[in-house]
């Protein structure tokens, strides 16, 4: 079928999918296209907070999706348009391996060219990185901005918003693959 994982009855928290598609040979056009409209059907639904579509190789392709709550993605995963484009996504592409269903910092321990464990990261660990690592860019950011005298709503949102984009495009990709081992030791 399409390899999503089933949600947890009970979160509050947001959900993210992870769908690996392997691309027909010869079909690249047809798979973007077929991608494009997936992501843009998942932008219409509620909770939608966004999407990346990554490719890990040559077939290889992985959507990433993101809602506000399970409740969310599940609602729009049991649509009739999602059941279609799911249908359609056959014509140009087959399932890959499972697909993954998180719905935590793990997102941020994943690479789409490393094997990914059944089982994220210990908690700790992800939350004892990413402090780590967004604590000195926070401080910085406050003695950065603190002599230009930004309102406070403006210092606490960009103070905020440099440090996560940060951390989603350049730290953790980095710092997940030179510490692959030990953040999934024993998984």
């Amino acid at each position: 079928m399409n390899n999503i994982l089933a949600l947890p009855p009970s979160a509050s928290m947001p959900a993210k999918v992870v769908i690996e598609r392997r691309v027909r040979a010869g079909a690249d056009v047809a798979f973007a296209q077929w991608a494009e409209r997936f992501t843009a059907s998942a932008s219409r639904a509620r909770g939608y907070e966004g999407a990346s579509v990554l490719s890990a190789s040559t077939s290889a392709r992985f959507i990433l999706l993101r809602f506000a709550t399970p409740d969310d993605l599940r609602t729009w995963q049991g649509s009739f348009e999602h059941a279609f484009l799911m249908r359609e996504a056959a014509a140009s592409s087959e399932p890959g391996g499972m697909s993954q269903l998180q719905s935590g910092l793990e997102t941020w321990f994943t690479l789409p060219d490393m094997p990914t464990p059944s089982l994220p990261p210990p908690k700790w660990k992800m939350a004892l990185l990413t402090w780590l690592c967004l604590l000195p860019m926070v401080i910085a950011l406050g003695y950065a901005f603190e002599p230009l005298n930004l309102p406070r709503l403006v210092g606490t949102a960009l103070s905020t918003a440099i440090p996560v984009s940060m951390l989603t495009w350049v730290v953790m990709p980095r710092l997940t693959r030179a510490l692959y081992r030990w953040l999934y030791k024993g998984r």
